[in-house]
């Protein structure tokens, strides 16, 4: 089985948007807002700031105590002429979740806005997708995998990955299925799939009796099983008959991280 390893295509994204930096005229300056009280998204965050300050982004972090300091900390900088990119910092509200459709369009950094997501779905070249989505698809642009005719079963309808994953495949002529929790019969829509796509978040969901050999794998979950972070895909089980693998860590997270960086200097550029 090849490992499709993402560490690999997460470092010829930042070869070329170090080409970008070096010939923007405005520097980086993005703004992310949340709300205290999260620890998994305290680290999350800080992994942002040290990307960011690897690239020479301007970064500022503002944390609210709560939803109405949240809503005042937007209204000071959505319309901020010299932020050029904001982000919505998960767990919030829906309410507060829904104020992300305020934000202008060009600089929605993660691309989770009704306006994206609508360019996206119709195939406008200007749309920023969702960078796990994306991350998914830089896999198979890096390793050449062509995607024409071929059944994709997308395991996960989320806003991040499951519902931006069905416009691009669909791009790249690929035959959609999208499942979740709800899907009767789970199993036999991954074993007469050609592509698999895991994003469900359950610890090594995915065995080697639930898919059809040759199959192509692609892990987007990220659990933790005996203090070890583990996908949705049982990798050890798969790996002898599958014929491509991402592993987790190492795989699509790693590619992630870049495609962010990406979209915090190309949402720069349209300024």
């Amino acid at each position: 089985m090849q490992i499709l390893d993402g560490k690999i295509v997460a470092e010829s994204i930042k070869n070329y948007f170090e080409q970008q930096i070096n010939n923007l005229k405005t520097k980086p300056n993005i703004a992310v807002l949340g709300i205290k009280g999260d620890d998994a998204s305290d680290v999350y965050i800080k992994r942002i700031e040290k990307n960011c300050d690897k690239y020479g982004i301007e970064f500022n972090l503002m944390m609210a105590e709560t939803e109405e300091q949240f809503k005042e900390n937007f209204e000071a900088i959505k319309n901020d002429e010299s932020i050029t990119g904001i982000m919505f910092q998960q767990p919030l509200s829906k309410e507060i979740s829904n104020l992300i459709n305020e934000i202008p369009s060009n600089k929605d950094i993660e691309g989770l806005s009704n306006a994206n997501m609508g360019k996206l779905f119709i195939g406008e070249k200007d749309a920023i997708a969702p960078c796990t989505s994306k991350a998914v698809i830089e896999v198979f642009d890096y390793y050449n995998i062509d995607l024409t005719g071929k059944k994709v079963v997308v395991v996960g309808r989320s806003n991040i990955v499951g519902k931006p994953l069905i416009p691009q495949l669909l791009q790249k002529n690929a035959t959609v299925t999208i499942c979740h929790s709800k899907t009767k019969n789970l199993k036999d829509e991954t074993r007469n799939a050609d592509v698999v796509i895991m994003a469900i978040g359950k610890a090594k969901f995915l065995k080697k009796e639930d898919i059809k050999d040759g199959a192509i794998l692609i892990d987007v979950g990220i659990n933790f099983e005996n203090g070890k972070i583990v996908g949705d895909i049982d990798f050890e089980d798969v790996k002898e008959k599958a014929s491509m693998c991402t592993p987790v860590p190492g795989g699509i997270g790693t590619i992630t991280n870049a495609i962010l960086i990406r979209n915090i200097i190309e949402s720069c550029e349209k300024i």
